[in-house]
């Protein structure tokens, strides 16, 4: 059901992005978001624990009141022991990211909320004596979020940004929950021609 709903925002958001009416404005921004990942997976938090992730980002503003944002997120890789006789372990997550923003611009102050799917890929290694054992697989999910994008001038601004990821996986034979909340502050610069 999420792949069906998944495919079909993409696709809507493609259509958006190239059947612009006003393709004559050029309004792009990039830059960099850091934050702190949480994951909810109550196992798998006391194994792994939070982290932090790094979120560059293009952001290209259709309108005065929506954008389309695409992003990679990376940095997620964690050591820790599992199972019975504590075994060395790492898990690691990335993710690319396709975004509907929906934005107000008040002065310098641009509240936003966005609506997206993700691809994401999630590694875990168990480096076991007696069996080596590895998961290497990737999910399609939704994304859902809001924030706060404050200009220093036409140009430069600031980025502060609370998204949820839901990102449920099945590696074996139990379904484990590696989304979680994100906590995101970047920098960035707009173009605009």
């Amino acid at each position: 059901m999420t792949t069906r709903i998944s495919r079909k925002l993409l696709a809507l958001l493609a259509l958006v992005l190239f059947f612009n009416p006003a393709l004559q404005a050029f309004d792009i921004a990039a830059g960099l978001n850091i934050g702190k990942r949480l994951i909810d997976d109550p196992f798998m938090r006391d194994v792994y624990g939070h982290g932090y992730v790094f979120q560059p980002f293009l952001r290209y503003n259709y309108t005065n009141l929506l954008a389309i944002e695409a992003a990679y997120e990376g940095g997620y890789k964690r050591d820790g022991r599992i199972g019975l006789f504590q075994e060395k372990s790492t898990l690691s997550i990335t993710g690319w990211e396709l975004s509907g923003i929906l934005y107000y611009r008040i002065h310098n102050f641009v509240p936003f909320i966005r609506f997206g799917v993700g691809y994401y890929d999630y590694r875990q290694d168990i480096a076991s004596e007696f069996v080596h054992f590895e998961v290497d697989n990737h999910k399609i999910t939704y994304i859902m979020g809001g924030g706060i994008t404050i200009f220093l001038n036409n140009s430069f601004f600031l980025n502060t940004e609370v998204k949820y990821i839901p990102f449920k996986v099945k590696p074996v034979d139990i379904e484990v929950d590696l989304g979680g909340m994100r906590f995101m502050l970047g920098i960035g610069y707009r173009f605009a021609l």
